[in-house]
């Protein structure tokens, strides 16, 4: 899989800005933590102040370079440190 972390941020930020627009967007303060291909998990943060409309827009993400994928979030925590301990 050639997937790629600026492809994956890419194809995010496109479904909330489409979805949510600009301003939601403004909101976010996404940042990709750790992206491991290989065990196919990714750690993203992001403002607890939109955590759903992040779920949401994981969820609307279909294809990221021509890859069809499904992003379904597994796990939120308020910390870091507690999503890392548990991979």
């Amino acid at each position: 899989m050639d997937l790629t972390q600026n492809s994956l941020l890419k194809s995010i930020w496109h479904s909330i800005w489409r979805y949510f627009g600009l301003k939601e967007a403004n909101k976010i303060g996404l940042w990709l933590v750790e992206l491991n291909i290989d065990k196919e998990y990714g750690i993203i943060r992001f403002s607890h102040q939109t955590k759903e409309t992040i779920i949401s827009a994981l969820s609307f993400v279909r294809e990221i370079d021509g890859i069809k994928v499904i992003l379904s979030p597994i796990k939120t925590s308020g910390t870091i440190r507690s999503i890392k301990s548990d991979n």
